[in-house]
């Protein structure tokens, strides 16, 4: 996600009143661009890259209202109430196809942590499936809204929400049966504290911190669960998990107009 706060950094012949609107809203995604995310895709056709761009545009306009203040989401039995700057599942598919992979472990007794845990969505599934749940943001806002639906659930005996950068903020005793993540796809730096949803780091410094904790984390037998897009390049990250000894197999797939979202688990290759 980007914030247009530059001339330069918007579709040629955007106004100043575009501009200033799109600079307020600096939650959305793809709206605005240096160097738009879509255009880094290897080998994307101009032509489809454009398109995307205009859908994007159109996406935001009839989106923003919604996350633009607090909205009531009600997807998979449960009653959520997204903050503004957190990620909305209702608008971002890969929230929604982790949610349902998730739904399909048997995770009652298990220890689970939801790194970049945003609205709460997922730990919230897996402490109503009878977990223990660690659910971690690095963003102070993910955190208020994902305790807040914890509550809201009466799941909140079940849950721990801690703010943290991946697990720095976690006891260093606690293992894990299940690490969950739906983690920012893009290698760059985060302009704020809401767009560490979107963005990596610098030389995918998110995924390079969660290769290196994870022998430590997850629990024998246990494993990491983490969904990514086409749109970022997945090479460089199963070289990262690879070294510190997990291999990955794809568990779905969903292909969408312009985007193909995969779920990969990782185990501690034996």
């Amino acid at each position: 996600m980007n914030i247009c706060n530059e001339r330069e950094a918007c579709p040629r012949g955007t106004s100043n009143a575009a501009i200033r609107d799109a600079s307020a809203f600096c939650y959305v995604p793809y709206f605005c661009y240096r160097r738009l995310e879509s255009h880094r895709v290897p080998g994307m056709n101009p032509l489809v890259a454009a398109t995307r761009r205009i859908a994007h545009i159109l996406w935001h306009l009839r989106v923003r209202a919604s996350l633009n203040r607090e909205d009531a989401f009600g997807g998979f039995g449960l009653d959520l109430v997204i903050a503004p700057g957190v990620l909305h599942p209702r608008h971002f598919a890969s929230s929604r196809l982790l949610a349902e992979y998730l739904a399909t472990l048997d995770l009652h007794g298990k220890k689970v942590a939801d790194i970049g845990t945003g609205s709460g969505l997922l730990a919230l599934l897996a402490a109503r499936a009878g977990a223990t749940v660690t659910a971690i943001d690095i963003s102070p806002a993910a955190v208020g809204c994902a305790a807040d639906n914890a509550r809201r659930n009466a799941l909140v005996e079940r849950i721990d929400v801690i703010e943290s950068d991946v697990f720095d903020r976690v006891p260093t005793a606690l293992r894990f049966d299940v690490v969950v993540t739906n983690p920012p796809f893009y290698s760059r730096e985060a302009a704020n504290s809401s767009d560490h949803s979107f963005a990596t780091g610098a030389d995918n410094g998110f995924f390079a911190k969660l290769a290196e904790s994870l022998p430590g984390r997850v629990a024998k037998g246990g494993v990491a669960v983490m969904i990514q897009s086409s749109d970022a390049d997945f090479a460089p990250i199963a070289r990262m998990f690879a070294a510190m000894g997990f291999e990955g197999r794809v568990v779905r797939e969903r292909r969408g107009l312009f985007e193909t979202l995969t779920i990969r688990e990782f185990r501690a290759m034996e």
